[in-house]
């Protein structure tokens, strides 16, 4: 299923063409994204770009059926598994039943009527049949991880239009991963009757193995994770989720199913655990490497040529396709309670061909049910409705944020409850609270009297399941991870504790916080002086030196027992602390504490 044992099976010219390809996209890739992010636009339309280039350069042999196209198609198809995998995580109980109102009616609706008026158009241009209908369905197809981007990079990740993407999103993946298990059945060439049985069959076999995943939710996933995680190994962890992901997967491709089934399956078993936030911190990184390799995939197989011969057409495709879905979701939005802005991004975001409908597409052209003609034009209209829906919002944004105002004066209040997704979804001017131990809760349950709000994120799955029972929100992750800080909302946090004295984790801890969030305040810990300035070379912020902090409370506990005069605690204190800060001997103070004593003299 993953393709590097492909990769090294593959021999020498396949192996040097995979190297040259990989190398090129990834550097092109990071090129275009550098340049793309001085414009403040997406990179997204860039890494189609990319593909295309490296297609028509001729550097590499990117034809049809070549090994280096058939292995960057596998690298791709690792990144479609991988984005399963975290739908699967997505889709908690808890996150469905929060977003059933707008997934459900946006998202059928949405789905109804886009296919309906693409039909529609179909028909008009001779197509017919099988065809006909799988070919509607996948032009109603949204990109998931395209549509929630987008609002994750113009800083929209809480608005109402992302909530409501998601829940569309959702809703669409659930129908891709249906239209999977049917279409061999759908593909199958064989009658009426031998079709519907075929379908049947595998429609039991998707039952019974989500079934099995279920099972193996509650006794057999959780128990390993335990046990993994008490190693304190993040590499082992991270091993464990890929396996987690590669073996369930790989399950359902044996039992006759697609492997992307297997990998949701694989992230809805882990969904509902404690051990979710950090999987998908582990899990996110590869998944976007390897989708960003898809999308060049994408680009590289576009046949310049016949978009040449017809480019014309094929814009004007690209164009009605991006106004009718936009307006069927932000009428839909609206159907489902949305504020009109929020509909109208969200029905922007998803406006483009998703990326599962070149999966589908592509599977079903093997079978013979769809031509290469029709595949190689949806393929197009994937990379101009993907490419174009970022620009479009980076244009409609601003030109709305006017409506955003004009609610402000009337907009509802949060909805109340201890939902996780909810609360960090809306949780603003928090503190992240890395690590509970002793120091951590004495600063949690000071800062929660105080009614300030904590996230907190810990690695103990014993301490995390029952914060999260006490209604705390907590996040089972690696504060190393850019994923875990943006999770735990560190660009709307006011401080970021580090309540451990570790500090190579404490060190890239604050500086992605400070990446994400310049004028966060940050606090955290050192047992030595040389983690004091290991850790000021990255943030000068509020460092507390274990030993410094020692030597000063038995001071004060030292002068308290020879009835010391408190001013002259405090005189004493301060001169250790100077001397602390300046590296020198210390002053010995004079009688009474008011003036220093010749060096080397005793006190009288």
């Amino acid at each position: 299923m993953l393709a590097f044992p492909v990769f090294f099976a593959a021999g020498g010219g396949a192996e040097e063409q995979f190297l040259l390809i990989l190398t090129l996209a990834l550097l092109l890739a990071v090129g275009t994204s550098l340049f793309l992010g001085k414009l403040k636009l997406p990179p997204l339309p860039g890494y189609f770009l990319c593909g295309v280039l490296l297609a028509v350069s001729g550097l590499v042999n990117l034809k049809a059926g070549s090994p280096a196209a058939d292995l960057l198609g596998q690298m791709g198809n690792v990144g479609i598994i991988l984005l399963m995998f975290t739908i699967g995580l997505e889709s908690s109980l808890h996150e469905l039943m929060q977003l059933r109102r707008t997934g459900l009616v946006a998202g059928l609706a949405q789905l109804g009527l886009t296919t309906a008026l693409a039909a529609g158009v179909l028909v008009g241009l001779g197509m017919s049949g099988s065809a006909l209908a799988l070919s509607s369905f996948l032009a109603a197809l949204s990109s998931t991880a395209v549509g929630l981007k987008l609002f994750q990079d113009f800083g929209l990740a809480n608005h109402p239009g992302a909530r409501m993407t998601l829940g569309v999103a959702l809703l669409q993946d659930i129908a891709v991963i249906l239209l999977l298990v049917l279409l061999p059945g759908i593909t199958s060439g064989l009658d009426l009757s031998e079709a519907a049985k075929l379908t049947g069959i595998l429609t039991v076999k998707g039952l019974v193995f989500l079934t099995a995943a279920a099972f193996l939710s509650r006794y057999g996933i959780p128990q390993l994770l335990r046990v993994v995680s008490h190693s304190r190994s993040r590499e082992l962890f991270t091993l464990s989720v890929l396996a987690l992901c590669a073996g369930i997967a790989s399950m359902g491709s044996l039992l006759g199913l697609n492997s992307a089934l297997g990998a949701f399956a694989a992230g809805l078993a882990v969904s509902g655990s404690v051990y979710r936030h950090r999987i998908m911190a582990e899990a996110v990184t590869f998944r976007d490497f390897f989708l960003t390799i898809f999308f060049v995939s994408v680009g590289a197989f576009v046949d310049v040529p016949f978009f040449l011969r017809h480019w014309q057409m094929l814009l004007v495709g690209a164009a009605g396709i991006l106004v009718i879905k936009a307006a069927v979701l932000t009428l839909a939005g609206r159907w489902g309670g949305v504020p009109l802005r929020g509909a109208l991004l969200s029905g922007i975001a998803l406006s483009g061909v998703g990326e599962f409908a070149v999966v589908v597409a592509n599977k079903a052209a093997a079978s013979g049910l769809l031509s290469p003609l029709v595949v190689q034009t949806l393929l197009i209209e994937v990379v101009l409705t993907l490419g174009l829906s970022p620009l479009i919002m980076r244009v409609i944004i601003p030109a709305t944020r006017r409506w955003e105002v004009v609610r402000s004066g009337t907009a509802q209040k949060p909805e109340s409850g201890k939902d996780f997704s909810k609360r960090m979804r809306e949780v603003r001017d928090h503190a992240i609270l890395c690590g509970y131990g002793t120091v951590g809760r004495m600063v949690h349950q000071a800062l929660d009297r105080l009614q300030i709000p904590v996230v907190i994120v810990e690695l103990n799955a014993q301490t995390a399941r029952r914060l999260i029972k006490e209604g705390h929100s907590v996040l089972f992750a690696d504060i190393s991870q850019a994923d875990t800080l943006e999770l735990a909302g560190v660009d709307r946090a006011r401080v970021i504790v580090i309540t451990f004295p570790h500090v190579e984790l404490a060190r890239t801890a604050l500086t992605i916080a400070k990446e994400r969030n310049p004028k966060i305040a940050t606090l955290c810990r050192a047992r030595f002086p040389s983690e004091v300035e290991a850790l000021r070379e990255v943030d000068p912020g509020g460092i507390v030196h274990d030993e410094r902090e020692a030597g000063l409370e038995m001071l004060r506990l030292c002068l308290t027992a020879y009835d010391r005069h408190e001013s002259e605690i405090a005189l004493a204190t301060s001169n250790l602390e100077v001397a602390e800060e300046q590296q020198m001997p210390l002053p010995h103070p004079g009688p009474g504490g008011d003036a220093p004593a010749e060096a080397g003299k005793p006190r009288e």
